[in-house]
């Protein structure tokens, strides 16, 4: 596509994927909140052969240019699990990023779109970079902190873009912010009292020499219980070794907490340290010298803050006294093991605007929602 300058073109070489990388650097120079993305761990994603979602899924990417110059990017994906487990003919895009001009907006959202509609797509959905597993959602309202591990970080200005362009709110995802340090709510405090009398739930961290199968148990529980929810497509063997991979190289085995009852896991939450704190001045990059800083602040420093990115409870027990204090139990137990590293507070992201279940919980333990993302969708 080329209009009065602007070029908006699929790219494929390595040199192209390099400036798609590398765009953001451009963009942010002047927002104190964003945090470089790790250029690795980027690469490996967007990486056919590394990133095991396109073992079900199929995407391009696309650079908008102005006189040869990089302004803006964005991906389109179809996902073959979203076809069979949520809307047949829904296509993603993501990785969206642009400079403030309409133009170039249209044409990357035209170009995303006009991919999707050749492989028989009805409706553009996102954005997801790639999968709802990884950064989902536009930042509509929260640009005050810098965005937790794993989570996305927009300009102000896009919002208008996605609006202009045609796209409409599809859903929003929040993220709460709690501050651990502060004692509960009299009424959590209660649910609390009554679950440590109670010898049914046996809360324990994922065995180190066992990972795998705790791991398979975990997500076992999420694919069952999350499986009703909007946009859940269930991760697949491949995603969950990855995962264990993930924890692994980077956390401790305490980052998994699992309830069970009679020998059974009916719960977990995962708590994981926001790396964002260790890597915001390493510019993106772990080499040469990267990788030897992080390993040194992941050995002998903490993290003040943490997030949890999943936390489930068996679908039997939503709605149920025993599953508040299941949930209630697992919160107050990561609570206690990271106040005594020493964090001070928590993002509990992302969470589903209709899942008000979940949304009463954190109300409840003294949460606050802190940041909102938007899904948009447009008919193509």
């Amino acid at each position: 596509m080329t209009t009065s300058g602007l070029v908006v073109r699929q790219i494929k070489s390595s040199r192209d994927i390099e400036t798609f990388l590398r765009l953001p650097w451009m963009l942010y120079a002047n927002d104190p909140h964003w945090v470089p993305p790790l250029l690795s761990e980027i690469r490996a994603r967007l990486n056919p052969r590394k990133n095991p979602y396109f073992q079900h899924a199929q995407a391009a990417m696309f650079l908008a240019e102005m006189n040869g110059k990089a302004i803006g990017r964005i991906t389109a994906q179809v996902c073959q699990l979203t076809q069979e487990h949520q809307h047949a003919g829904d296509g993603h895009f993501g990785f969206f990023e642009c400079l403030e001009s309409q133009n170039a907006s249209d044409g990357l959202f035209d170009a995303a779109a006009s991919w999707l509609s050749d492989r028989k797509m009805k409706r553009m959905v996102g954005p997801f970079s790639f999968s709802i597993y990884d950064e989902a959602g536009l930042l509509i309202d929260g640009f005050h902190r810098s965005p937790s591990v794993f989570m996305g970080h927009s300009l102000p200005s896009y919002a208008k873009l996605f609006l202009d362009s045609g796209l409409t709110k599809e859903a929003d995802v929040f993220a709460y912010y709690t501050d651990i340090c502060q004692p509960y709510p009299d009424r959590v405090s209660r649910i609390l009292r009554a679950a440590r009398r109670s010898t049914t739930i046996v809360l324990r961290t994922i065995d180190g020499n066992h990972i795998e199968d705790d791991l398979d148990k975990l997500m076992t529980l999420f694919n069952e219980s999350w499986e009703d929810n909007w946009g859940h497509v269930p991760m697949t063997k491949a995603e969950v070794n990855e995962l264990g991979k993930l924890v692994k190289r980077l956390f401790n085995t305490d980052a998994v907490l699992l309830a069970e009852i009679g020998g059974v896991v009916e719960g977990f939450i995962v708590v994981i340290p926001n790396l964002n704190e260790l890597t915001c001045d390493l510019n993106g990059k772990l080499f040469p010298f990267g990788w030897l800083r992080l390993l040194y602040r992941l050995k002998f420093i903490q993290c003040r803050s943490v997030r949890v990115p999943l936390m489930g409870v068996h679908r039997k027990y939503h709605s149920t006294g025993m599953g508040a204090a299941i949930a209630f139990s697992m919160i107050d137990r990561c609570r206690q093991i990271n106040a005594e590293k020493g964090v001070t507070h928590c993002e509990l992201s992302w969470i589903l605007e209709s899942n008000h279940a979940m949304r009463s919980i954190l109300d409840a333990a003294g949460a606050k929602l802190d940041k909102t993302y938007r899904i948009y969708s447009k008919s193509l």
